[in-house]
C-alpha cells in the first residue's frame, strides 16, 4: 500500500495543484496553453530522446507488446461501436465518438508517470513507442467509423482528406519526431558533445511536473454532464473492460513479461485521454458527454490503477 502511495501520491498532488491554479485563475489560459506547448513541444520530447539515446539497448521496442496493445484496443473499438450504435444511437448519434473515448488513454499525463515512479526509466522507450501509434490508429478509426453517417457538403472535407490529415499530424508530432531522432543517433552510434546533452537533460526534469500541472488546470474547465448512464458506462469500458483485455492479451496469447504486461496494462487503465476532448471540440452536442467521461475516468482510475497494481502482483 505504501508503495502505491508513493507511486500516485505525488501525481495526484500536481494535478491537484494545476486544478486550484485553474479554478482560482491564479494564472491565465493564456499563460497554461503556453506552458502546455512548452511541456508537449519541448520537455517531454527532451525526456524521450535521452531515454532513447542513453539507454543500454534497445530491447525495449518489441512489436509483440505493440500487438498485443492494439489488438484489444481495436477489437474494443468495434465491440463499443455495435454497442453504443445499438442501445444510444438516437440519444448520442455520434456514437464513433463513445468509442474513441473507451479506448483513447492518458498515457502521457497519468501512465508514463506512475510507471517511472514503479519501474523507472526503462519503460520510457516501449511506453512511448505505444503512444506514437496512439492517435494515429484511432482518430483514423474514428473518422472511418463517421464517414458513412457524413452528408456530403462544402463545409466538411471527406473522410480520406480526414485521414490523411491524421498521418499529417501524426508524422509532425514532437514525441514521434523525438522518438524517430532518438533511435537513428542509437542505431548510428553517433555521439553527441556534452554541451548538447547538459542542457537536455535539465530540460527533461521539467516534462513531467509540468504535463501534471497543465493536466490539472485543463480539468478545471470541464464540468460534469447529467448522463449518468452513458458516463458509467464508457467508465467501466475504459477502466476495466480494456485493461482486463489487454492483460489477457499479454499473459495468455503473447506470454509477455512481467515488466512488458505491466507497461501495457497500466497504460490501457489511464482515463480517457484529453485529445479525445479536442478532437471532438467542434460540436457542441458532442462536448459535454466527452468532458464530463474525462472528469470522471481521470478521477476513478485514482482507484482502478491501484487496483490494476494488486492484481499485477507490483505492489
Amino acid at each position: 500500500m505504501n508503495t502505491i502511495i508513493l507511486a500516485i501520491g505525488p501525481i495526484l498532488i500536481l494535478i491537484a495543484l494545476g486544478f486550484a491554479l485553474g479554478k482560482i485563475n491564479f494564472v491565465t489560459d493564456d499563460q497554461f496553453k503556453g506552458l502546455s506547448k512548452l511541456t508537449f513541444v519541448v520537455f517531454i520530447p527532451c525526456l524521450l530522446f535521452l531515454s532513447i539515446y542513453q539507454s543500454d539497448s534497445l530491447t525495449g521496442l518489441s512489436f509483440d507488446l505493440l500487438a498485443a496493445f492494439y489488438l484489444p484496443v481495436i477489437s474494443l473499438f468495434f465491440i463499443s461501436y455495435l454497442f453504443f450504435r445499438r442501445f444510444f444511437k438516437a440519444q448520442y448519434p455520434k456514437t464513433e465518438l463513445l468509442c474513441l473515448a473507451t479506448t483513447f488513454s492518458n498515457n502521457v499525463l497519468i501512465g508514463i508517470p506512475i510507471l517511472l515512479s514503479l519501474i523507472g526509466e526503462q519503460i520510457l522507450l516501449p511506453a512511448f513507442f505505444i503512444v506514437s501509434f496512439h492517435s494515429l490508429l484511432l482518430f483514423t478509426l474514428t473518422t472511418l467509423c463517421a464517414a458513412p453517417d457524413s452528408t456530403q457538403n462544402n463545409s466538411n472535407r471527406r473522410w480520406y482528406r480526414s485521414v490523411a490529415t491524421s498521418l499529417w499530424i501524426t508524422s509532425r508530432s514532437p514525441i514521434v519526431i523525438s522518438l524517430i531522432a532518438g533511435l537513428s543517433l542509437k542505431l548510428l552510434s553517433l555521439e553527441l558533445p556534452e554541451l548538447l546533452i547538459k542542457p537536455m537533460s535539465y530540460l527533461k526534469y521539467a516534462a513531467l511536473p509540468c504535463a501534471l500541472m497543465v493536466l490539472g488546470a485543463t480539468l478545471a474547465r470541464y464540468k460534469v454532464s447529467g448522463q449518468f448512464t452513458l458516463t458509467l458506462l464508457v467508465s467501466s469500458f475504459k477502466l476495466l473492460l480494456l485493461p482486463a483485455m489487454i492483460w489477457f492479451s499479454c499473459h495468455y496469447w503473447f506470454e509477455l513479461s512481467s515488466t512488458q504486461t505491466a507497461i501495457a496494462v497500466v497504460m490501457s487503465a489511464s482515463p480517457v485521454g484529453i485529445n479525445v476532448f479536442m478532437f471532438a471540440s467542434q460540436d457542441p452536442e458532442a462536448s459535454p458527454y466527452l468532458a464530463s467521461a474525462i472528469l470522471i475516468t481521470t478521477s476513478l482510475s485514482m482507484l482502478t490503477i491501484p487496483l490494476w497494481l494488486l492484481i499485477l502482483g507490483m505492489v
